[in-house]
């Protein structure tokens, strides 16, 4: 897989930064979390994150495998190239599958918007 340039927001209200990911299915990224974003706890122990394209964080990992690993369990549940505010809104997003699937399933930590 390729990296490419892409901007990530590390959390709400947060000035946008740019990272170098990959993108193991359509629509979801794989970065590492910039050293200047990163807070002391969950962002230094999993450093990297399973994002949406639209830069938003979705999940926290300690190795970029499990983040990739990851993506590949959750691929199935949405169209991932649509925008964050179409899945957000469309009543068949099964998001209590995606929670499910991710913590049964995975050794990452849910970063909730």
């Amino acid at each position: 897989m390729n990296a490419a340039t892409h901007e990530v927001v590390a959390r709400e209200g947060a000035t946008p930064a740019l990272v170098l990911a990959i993108e193991p299915v359509p629509g979801l990224r794989v970065y590492e979390q910039p050293e200047e974003l990163r807070r002391p706890g969950d962002d230094t122990t999993h450093p990297w994150r399973l994002g949406h394209h639209s830069g938003y964080p979705m999940a926290a990992f300690a190795t970029r495998d499990e983040a990739v690993s990851a993506a590949h369990q959750v691929a199935h549940f949405a169209d991932w190239t649509r925008s964050a505010s179409d899945l957000r809104t469309d009543p068949a997003f099964d998001l209590t599958g995606y929670y499910d699937r991710l913590e049964d399933n995975t050794r990452g930590l849910l970063i909730a918007k």
